[in-house]
C-alpha cells in the first residue's frame, strides 16, 4: 500500500517588526552618549504600529497529524487523522474514538479531547486517543465521497453510492488491524462517531460488524436513506446478535455495545421542545422524521433487553439538524475518556494515607 504523508512543520516567523523599530530608537540615543551627532529625524519616535504589521503564527494541534492513504484495492483515498494524548497510557491501554467526516469534526474532537486533560484531577477522565477519517483536500465536506462512503450497499443502489463496506474494510483490516499493534489502545473501549449520513454508518456499522466497536455515536443518523433500508439491516441484526449480547458480562473484547442516538428538536415541525420563534422546518426534513426514527430506533434497542446492550437516544432542545453534531460530540469524548469510577472531590487536599 502506498501513502503519502505530509507533517506539520512548524513556519519560521518573520523578525519581530516591534523589535527591530524599538532597537532602531535606541541607536541615535546610543550614538549621542558616544559624542556622535544625530539629526533629528533619527531622533523622532516612529508611528505606531496596527495588529495588521504584526506577523501571524500557523495554528497547529500538538501532537497531532494527518497522511492520505491510498486503499490498492478499491483505489480509493482516505485522509487519515491521529491525535496522541500527552498523559501514558493507562494499563488496559487508551480509549480511542474514530470520528468520520474528520476534515470538518477531528479538530473538534481532538481540542476537546486535550481540554478535558486541564480538568481538575477528581473529574479528569483519561486520556483518549482521536482518530478522523476524511477525504483529501481542504474542503470541510467532499458530498460525492461522503454519499459513497456512508451508504450501505442495498439493492438497487448504484455507484457513486453504496460504498460503506469498502471503508469498513479499510477501518477494520488496515488501519485498526494496524494501529493496535503500534498504539497501546483498549480493545474494549472502541467508539465510532458519526453525524447525519456518517451517522447512517455508524448504525451500519453495528447492525453488520458490532465487533468492530464497542460505543456507537450517531447524531441525526440518515435512517431515513432509500426508504429506511436500514430497517432492514437492523432486523437482521436483532435476529442474529442474541446470544452476542446475552450475557451481562460478555468476556470478549467486543462482546458489548453501548448505543447512542440523538436527535435536535428543531428537525421535525412537531411541537415537542419546539419555540414560536424556531425557524420553519422544510419539506425534506420533515418526511426524513429525524427525531421519531432516532427515538423508536433506541427504544426498539433497549426493548431487546439484552444486557450486553444498551441504548438511549438524546433529544437536543432548540438545536437543527446540523447543530447536533457539537453537543453529541463533546459527550462522545467525555464517554471514552470516562474513568470507571470518579475521584473524591477533595482530591489532592487530603494528605496520603487519609
Amino acid at each position: 500500500m502506498s501513502f503519502s504523508e505530509r507533517p506539520l512543520h512548524d513556519h519560521p516567523s518573520q523578525p519581530s517588526r516591534r523589535r527591530l523599530l524599538q532597537t532602531g530608537a535606541c541607536l541615535p540615543l546610543a550614538l549621542s552618549l558616544a559624542g556622535c551627532a544625530t539629526s533629528t529625524t533619527m531622533m523622532s519616535s516612529p508611528p505606531p504600529l496596527s495588529i495588521a504589521d504584526h506577523p501571524m503564527h500557523p495554528t497547529r494541534l500538538p501532537l497531532s497529524g494527518w497522511l492520505d492513504w491510498e486503499d490498492p484495492r478499491s483505489g480509493h483515498i482516505w485522509r487519515v487523522w491521529l491525535q496522541m494524548p500527552e498523559a501514558p497510557p493507562p494499563p488496559e491501554g487508551y480509549p480511542a474514538l474514530v470520528v468520520l467526516d474528520g476534515n470538518a469534526i477531528f479538530p473538534l474532537a481532538a481540542q476537546w479531547a486535550r481540554l478535558q486533560q486541564t480538568r481538575p484531577a477528581y473529574v479528569r477522565g483519561e486520556p483518549c486517543v482521536i482518530i478522523g477519517i476524511g477525504h483529501p483536500g481542504d474542503a470541510l465536506f467532499d458530498p460525492v465521497a461522503r454519499r459513497r462512503d456512508y451508504t450501505p450497499p442495498a439493492p438497487g443502489v448504484e455507484p457513486p453510492e453504496g460504498g460503506s463496506d469498502v471503508l469498513l474494510d479499510f477501518l477494520q483490516q488496515v488501519l485498526l488491524a494496524d494501529w493496535v499493534q503500534r498504539i497501546p489502545l483498549n480493545p474494549r473501549r472502541l467508539g465510532l462517531y458519526g453525524h447525519s449520513l456518517s451517522g447512517l454508518l455508524v448504525l451500519h456499522t453495528l447492525f453488520t460488524r458490532p465487533e468492530l466497536f464497542t460505543d456507537y455515536y450517531a447524531a441525526s443518523p440518515s435512517i431515513w436513506w432509500q426508504d429506511a433500508y436500514l430497517l432492514q439491516e437492523q432486523a437482521y441484526f436483532t435476529a442474529h446478535y442474541a446470544t452476542r449480547y446475552a450475557a451481562a458480562a460478555p468476556a470478549d473484547a467486543g462482546g458489548r455495545a453501548n448505543v447512542f442516538l440523538y436527535a435536535g428538536s428543531l428537525e421535525e415541525p412537531s411541537g415537542e421542545a419546539r419555540p414560536a420563534n424556531a425557524p420553519p422546518t422544510g419539506q425534506r426534513h420533515t418526511v426524513r422524521l429525524q427525531i421519531t426514527r432516532a427515538r423508536e430506533m433506541a427504544a426498539e434497542l433497549q426493548a431487546l433487553q439484552w444486557p450486553a446492550l444498551q441504548a438511549q437516544f438524546h433529544l437536543w432542545p432548540d438545536l437543527t439538524h446540523g447543530d447536533t453534531m457539537m453537543p453529541s460530540l463533546m459527550q462522545a469524548v467525555g464517554n471514552m475518556s470516562m474513568p470507571k469510577a470518579w475521584k473524591d472531590a477533595d482530591y489532592g487536599l487530603r494528605q496520603p494515607g487519609q
